[in-house]
Formats: C-alpha cells, structure tokens, sequence
C-alpha cells in the first residue's frame, strides 16, 4: 500500500518526528501545557474541597496537514 495513495496516516501531538518521516505525517497538534496547567488548577480546587463548575474543558486543537494524509 502506497500512502497517502491507498492509505491515510495521522499522528497526534504533532511531535517533531512527523515532519521528519518521508511522507511527512499529518498531525493532530494539542497544547500539553494548557492541559497540564488546567488539570493542575483543577486538582487543586479538589485538595481545596471547592466545587469544579464545569466538568469538560475545550482546550482546542489544530490539524496540521502533511503529506500523509
């Protein structure tokens, strides 16, 4: 199978060996430190005994469109 011909490949995070692969590979790309800040905010309300409002966070994404896909 030939890719992206007969074959589509993605990845996720984006990380810097996708555009170093031959095809280079399509990529979800996330924010791992927003994550990292807000499930740190959130475990501390937690220890805190506070109320978490909400419980889904959109940190949001972007796809980075490569030659594998």
């Amino acid at each position: 199978m030939k890719v992206p011909d007969d074959l589509a490949v993605m990845g996720f995070g984006n990380s810097d060996l996708a555009s170093e692969m031959r095809p280079t590979i399509t990529s979800v790309d996330v924010d791992g430190v927003l994550i990292a800040r807000e499930a740190s905010a959130l475990l501390k309300l937690r220890a805190e005994g506070k109320e978490i409002s909400s419980k889904r966070i959109d940190i949001g994404f972007r796809l980075i469109a490569r030659e594998s896909a």
